[in-house]
């Protein structure tokens, strides 16, 4: 157990040190390979990722869904864009 806390600790130190563009490409080489995008869809599931959701508890969820694939378009949009300009 205190090994667990310990590497918790350790990734959120790590966490905090990236800028938002740094972690935008964590997300993005996380879900864009064949198992990310499966997580996505079946996160999409559980957190009623296409689906009106009724309760503080199911709209949390559906929070965290959509803000991790707008930050997956965004990054997607970002990247074409400066590709575009280059």
């Amino acid at each position: 157990m205190l090994e667990h806390l310990q590497k918790q600790e350790t990734i959120q130190a790590k966490l905090k040190e990236y800028t938002p563009e740094q972690l935008d490409q964590v997300y993005l080489r996380v879900f864009n390979t064949d198992d990310g995008e499966m997580i996505l869809k079946d996160l999409s599931n559980r957190c009623y990722g296409s689906a009106p959701t009724v309760g503080e508890r199911a709209e949390g969820m559906r929070d965290v869904f959509v803000s991790i694939v707008s930050r997956l378009q965004n990054t997607v949009s970002k990247k074409r864009e400066d590709k575009d300009e280059g």
